[in-house]
C-alpha cells in the first residue's frame, strides 16, 4: 500500500504518483473501464451520430462564413426536429463528466478506508449511488463559485498573454485552478460536517500551503499529459493518413466511409482507442492531484504523525 499522508516535495509528489500507478494500475483502470465503460461507449456512439450531422453541414457548404444565415437556419431545424435526442446527449454528456470526476475521489476514499486496493467494483458502484446526491450539490455549487473565479482568471490570464514571457505561466493558472477544484471534491466528499463552500475555502488555503511546489507539480504533470495526448493524436492522423484517410482536411471522415469496410472499422476502432486513452490520461492526472492534495492535508494536520502515536499508545 502507498501511504498517502506524507509530508511531500516537488520530487516525491511524482515519484508517489507513479509509484501508485506501478501498485495499483492494473486495479485502478480495470474498476475504472467497468465503471465508466458503457457510459463511454454509449457517448462515443451518440457522439458519432452527430458527427453526421457534421458532415452533412459540411457537404451543404453550410461551414463556410459567407453561408452563416443558411447555418443558423439549418441549426433551427435540427434543433427542432432532434431535441429529444440532443437533450439525451446533453444529459449523457454531463453524467459521463461527473462520473469520470468523481471515480478517482471515491476510488481514493476506498483506498484510504481499506488501506489499501482490496475492495471490489460493487463498492465503487455503492459508493457513487449512496453519494449522488451530494455529488449533485457540489457540481451545482461549483457553478456558482466558477462564475465570478472564471472572469478573473480570463483577466489575469488575458495580462499574462501579451507579454511572451507571461505565456508559460497561464499554464500554472490552469493547474491551481484544476487543483483548487479537485481538492474541494475530495474534501467534501471526506467530510461529513462541511458545506461546499467550506470544502472550498478549505481547499483554497491547501493550494497556497506549499504554492510553488504544489502548483508547479501539477503544471508539470498537465505539460506531460498534454504532450502525450497530442503525440497520440499525431500517430493517430498519421496511421490514418497512411491508409488513405486526411483527418486534417476532413475532419468528419468516418461518415465518408463505407460502414461495412475493413477500412472504416479499423479506423473507427482506431478513434474510439484514443479516446480512450485520453480519458485514461485525464485519470492518471487526477491521481497525481489526488497524491499532492493529501501531502498538503498531511503537512497542514499531521493525520499520519497522530495516527501513529495513537497507534503505539494502543500497542
Amino acid at each position: 500500500m502507498l501511504q498517502l499522508y506524507k509530508s511531500r516535495d516537488f520530487g516525491l509528489f511524482f515519484k508517489d504518483t507513479f509509484a501508485f500507478l506501478k501498485m495499483h494500475g492494473v486495479h485502478f483502470f480495470k474498476n475504472y473501464l467497468l465503471v465508466n465503460g458503457l457510459f463511454l461507449a454509449a457517448l462515443i456512439f451518440m457522439s458519432y451520430t452527430l458527427q453526421t450531422k457534421l458532415a452533412e453541414m459540411q457537404a451543404l457548404g453550410l461551414l463556410d462564413e459567407k453561408n452563416a444565415e443558411e447555418l443558423l437556419k439549418y441549426l433551427k431545424e435540427s434543433i427542432s426536429g432532434n431535441s429529444g435526442y440532443i437533450t439525451l446527449y446533453s444529459l449523457l454528456f454531463t453524467f459521463v463528466l461527473v462520473l469520470n470526476y468523481s471515480f478517482v475521489p471515491f476510488y481514493m476514499k476506498l483506498y484510504e478506508k481499506h488501506k489499501g486496493a482490496n475492495f471490489s467494483t460493487k463498492e465503487i458502484f455503492n459508493e457513487l449511488t449512496n453519494n449522488f446526491g451530494k455529488l449533485i450539490k457540489f457540481f451545482l455549487a461549483t457553478i456558482v463559485i466558477s462564475i465570478p473565479l472564471t472572469i478573473a482568471l480570463s483577466i489575469v490570464m488575458g495580462i499574462l498573454a501579451i507579454t511572451f514571457i507571461g505565456i508559460p505561466f497561464i499554464l500554472f493558472v490552469i493547474a491551481l485552478l484544476i487543483l483548487f477544484y479537485h481538492s474541494a471534491l475530495l474534501e467534501y466528499l471526506k467530510s461529513d460536517d462541511k458545506s461546499v463552500f467550506d470544502c472550498y475555502g478549505y481547499s483554497l488555503q491547501l493550494c497556497f500551503q506549499q504554492f510553488i511546489p504544489s502548483v508547479g507539480a501539477v503544471g508539470i504533470f498537465i505539460l506531460i499529459a498534454a504532450i502525450f495526448q497530442f503525440t497520440i493524436g499525431l500517430v493517430h492522423g498519421l496511421i490514418l493518413h497512411y491508409m488513405g484517410i486526411s483527418v486534417i482536411d476532413n475532419p468528419s471522415y468516418l461518415t465518408d466511409l463505407d460502414k461495412g469496410s475493413t477500412l472504416f472499422m479499423v479506423a473507427f476502432a482506431f478513434q474510439i482507442l484514443t479516446l480512450l486513452i485520453n480519458y485514461i490520461i485525464t485519470a492518471a492526472l487526477q491521481i497525481h492531484l489526488t497524491i499532492v492534495y493529501y501531502g498538503l492535508k498531511e503537512d497542514r494536520e499531521n493525520i499520519h504523525t497522530q495516527n501513529s502515536i495513537e497507534t503505539i499508545g494502543r500497542d
